[in-house]
């Protein structure tokens, strides 16, 4: 649980501080939380050897853990990603017995390369996908990623370059902004009772049953 909790809680840093991050510090940004548009905004910033050891490193941290997540407590890890991940409730239903098909399970290969994510992780451990095949996909999906992001960096370079410049103009406005998107995204998540952190609190839950 512990680098779960780290990973959601660096992404929430880097929801509320990415423009003073993205001006200042854009390695360190991508290693709080390497989604997309973080990777297109800092890609023409950084280069090639610290983008691609960075950007692979940190996305690959958490799937390790979800897929021994999903190894070790099967069901009711998979009722948890039904609970908080729509693909999964498709895939696997909410009592998670989706996995038995012999087909859905078929289908966690293509995922684990083109959606190498936290949750498909998690499925690919419950099903059984052999570890090997799994590291494999999964480190060769996140890289080719990676090299998309880059690629598109480089056509659109002058672009992101002008977005970049705009943010880093209006760095407080933006800064602020962000803070208070990320501030009431985690208010209405509790009141909800739904999103990352009540997720983690279930999951919890979930692990201690005997």
């Amino acid at each position: 649980m512990v680098p779960i909790i780290a990973v959601v809680i660096g992404g929430y840093i880097a929801g509320a501080s990415w423009p003073k991050l993205l001006d200042q510090h854009p390695l360190v940004l991508i290693a709080l939380s390497p989604i997309n548009r973080f990777l297109l905004l800092t890609t023409n910033q950084l280069g090639a050897l610290e983008y691609f050891s960075v950007g692979l490193g940190r996305h690959l941290f958490p799937d390790p853990f979800f897929y021994m997540l999903g190894f070790w407590y099967g069901d009711r890890a998979l009722r948890w990603a039904a609970e908080n991940y729509p693909m999964a409730h498709r895939l696997i239903g909410e009592d998670g017995k989706g996995l038995e098909n012999p087909s859905t399970r078929k289908v966690l290969y293509p995922l684990a390369f083109f959606i190498p994510n936290n949750y498909v992780s998690l499925l690919c451990g419950a099903g059984r996908i052999p570890a090997r095949e799994f590291i494999v996909l999964n480190i060769s999906g996140t890289l080719a990623r990676l090299v998309l992001c880059r690629w598109l960096g480089s056509i659109f370079r002058s672009q992101l370059r002008d977005i970049a410049d705009f943010i880093a103009d209006y760095q407080g406005a933006f800064t602020a902004a962000s803070v208070i998107v990320v501030v009431i995204g985690i208010a209405v998540q509790f009141r909800r009772g739904s999103g990352d952190l009540v997720g983690l609190a279930h999951l919890s839950e979930e692990l201690e049953e005997p």
